[in-house]
């Protein structure tokens, strides 16, 4: 493991990514104190328009109310609870502007929708920390994307189609993996430790944690139905056997219903019709590349 992370890191510091907005360092500063201010965590939100106007839509979506003002989203969400929801808006308005990763945010922002309302009905997790990490669980495909796009397209499709293969392809062919590399973008923005554990461990079965204060398992298997949520959903592209399986044995451990599992379909429903995840020639440019 420590070979492949350094490789990791290598391939991380030959790329650029999009930068994130400055109020999100502030922010997560202001939100981290004992005592948060909530003036100067107003303040940032409501500097940047745009993302303020993406900030409001998640904000809205996930506390399911019509979040009209960054005061408003902090009675809602609580201080510590903001910055997770900014943190999200950032990143999809970051990576949204980059058409090279255009595809794999939108799929992770459907993935991050199904994940959240699922986690609704799940007591240990919040709805803003299952998003996040839906956001953030594919995040090494972008680097590895701008590192070698094709290559990275293939290695792309296989985890989509069939994740349990796609470490033993990206070892081969980049002698590391998206996970690896997607440890090192969430340390990096510093988030919270079962988000870049859940990205780590992701194609593997983790135990839960007895105490519950590390959620990677629940964040996990949440991540295994939404697969199958997103999969359903957008076109049926990539149902597959694996996929199926993975997510009722999730809802099994997870005591999630056929009826949350329909809840969750028709929130990424109404995303689909906003946002296409992947170009009609998708699977045609994979199967020349």
């Amino acid at each position: 493991m420590k070979h492949h992370l350094a490789v990791a890191a290598t391939i991380l510091g030959k790329v650029k990514l999009p930068k994130i907005s400055n109020e999100v360092a502030r922010l997560q500063e202001e939100s981290m104190k004992t005592d948060p201010d909530v003036n100067v965590i107003t303040d940032c939100i409501n500097r940047n328009p745009r993302l303020f106007t993406k900030f409001l839509a998640i904000a809205s979506f996930i506390s399911k109310k019509e979040v009209t003002s960054a005061r408003q989203a902090v009675d809602i969400l609580g201080t510590k609870g903001i910055f997770t929801v900014f943190f999200s808006s950032a990143i999809e308005f970051s990576f949204q502007s980059d058409k090279e990763s255009e595809a794999i945010i939108n799929h992770a922002s459907h993935i991050a929708a199904a994940m959240s309302e699922l986690s609704s009905r799940i007591q240990e997790v919040k709805e803003s920390d299952a998003y996040l990490y839906g956001l953030l669980y594919n995040i090494g495909y972008i680097v590895l994307n701008l590192y070698n796009p094709t290559a990275s397209k293939s290695c792309y499709t296989t985890n989509l189609l069939t994740p349990s293969q796609s470490e033993a392809k990206e070892l081969d062919l980049f002698d590391t993996t998206s996970n690896y590399i997607g440890v090192y973008v969430a340390k990096k923005w510093r988030v919270k430790n079962s988000v870049y554990c859940g990205i780590l461990f992701q194609n593997k079965k983790i135990e839960k944690c007895p105490e519950g204060q590390h959620l990677a398992y629940e964040l996990i298997n949440l991540l295994n139905v939404a697969r199958m949520v997103v999969a359903e959903t957008e076109n049926k592209l990539y149902v597959t056997e694996e996929i199926r399986n993975a997510a009722l044995e999730s809802m099994k451990r997870l005591n999630l219903t056929n009826q949350d599992y329909i809840r969750a379909q028709k929130k990424v429903q109404q995303l689909v019709k906003a946002m296409k995840a992947f170009p009609d020639n998708f699977m045609d440019e994979v199967a020349q590349a």
